[in-house]
């Protein structure tokens, strides 16, 4: 019986993979030109502070105006101080986002952002916390070739407040954030 269940298999497999059966089609759509790869890069040195941010995306155009993806994001803002030690704040997270162009490059956003952050210091690592962010803005898209380009984002931190009445707590200190970035 074990050999017979075999056998069938073996058949069934042989006429799936050579014979000729007919059966509805399934079409995959093309995926080229509807993913978008992307994201932004960034840092900077002022006196003894030094931060960096790192926030690749990818996204999918459901249709030509809209857009919807993922992005991720890590920040490092560190602090050198030879007398009190030096104090590294990390952050990093996700953020599903969506996008729709509006007119000729002009494109509404929105994201909700979830991090989680932590410090460390003198070889200490202080407990971590979760933050969460809400971002509403627009933007401008100058297209390049191929679909591509480069955008600039204005957005407002719908999580912002009074940080020590907030509920929804942020580690942005301003309700305002631009990005500028690039996907293709």
């Amino acid at each position: 019986m074990k050999r017979l269940g075999i056998v069938a298999t073996l058949c069934l497999l042989l006429f799936g993979c050579f014979g000729k059966a007919s059966a509805q089609s399934v079409d995959i759509p093309d995926l080229k030109g509807k993913v978008v790869y992307g994201g932004t890069f960034g840092g900077g040195l002022s006196g003894n502070y030094l931060s960096f941010s790192i926030s690749p995306q990818v996204g999918y155009r459901i249709f030509h105006p809209w857009e919807v993806g993922i992005r991720g994001s890590y920040d490092l803002t560190a602090r050198f101080d030879a007398f009190n030690g030096n104090v590294f704040r990390h952050y990093f997270g996700v953020g599903p986002y969506t996008s729709v162009e509006v007119f000729r490059g002009l494109f509404l956003y929105a994201e909700d952002e979830v991090l989680y952050g932590f410090s460390s210091g003198n070889h200490e690592t202080w407990a971590g916390k979760w933050y969460n962010s809400v971002f509403a803005g627009g933007g401008y898209r100058q297209y390049a070739y191929n679909g591509s380009y480069v955008y600039i984002l204005v957005l407002y931190n719908l999580s912002w407040g009074n940080l020590t009445a907030n509920i929804w707590e942020t580690p942005y200190a301003s309700p305002f954030l631009i990005r500028v970035g690039y996907c293709f």
